[in-house]
């Protein structure tokens, strides 16, 4: 028994170590059947995020030669229009599914809806 007290407590011990000592600053207790929470990513670190990988992809590419530069260029570009052109199906996609609702709405309006009797 003793043997399992000192296993748990080690397990403890690497525990607080590998939180970083959360455990012993906060007031709640430990609840092992707790899952841990999604972080949010806010937006300010997702721009900044984007903005080092596309540095990142500007020094690689500049890092090639040749032939593979040019091939890494229409390839990124190629992929790159292809994304703009899905975004830009989406937008238009929306636009006229508006347009649609609008006019059935219209449409509602004048046919279907009883009008008022004086």
């Amino acid at each position: 028994m003793s043997q399992t007290d000192n296993l748990e407590e080690r397990f403890r011990e690497l525990e607080r170590e590998v939180m970083g000592n959360k455990q012993q600053t906060s007031s709640q207790p430990h609840d092992p059947n707790k899952r841990a929470e999604p972080e949010f990513v806010a937006v300010g670190q997702s721009v900044e995020a984007a903005k080092t990988g596309l540095g990142s992809l500007i020094a690689w590419v500049n890092s090639l030669t040749g032939a593979t530069k040019v091939a890494a260029i229409v390839a990124i570009g190629l992929v790159s229009f292809t994304i703009l052109s899905f975004v830009f199906k989406l937008v238009s996609l929306a636009i006229s599914i508006g347009i649609m609702a609008l006019v059935g709405f219209i449409l509602y309006k004048v046919f279907f809806e009883p009008s008022p009797t004086k």
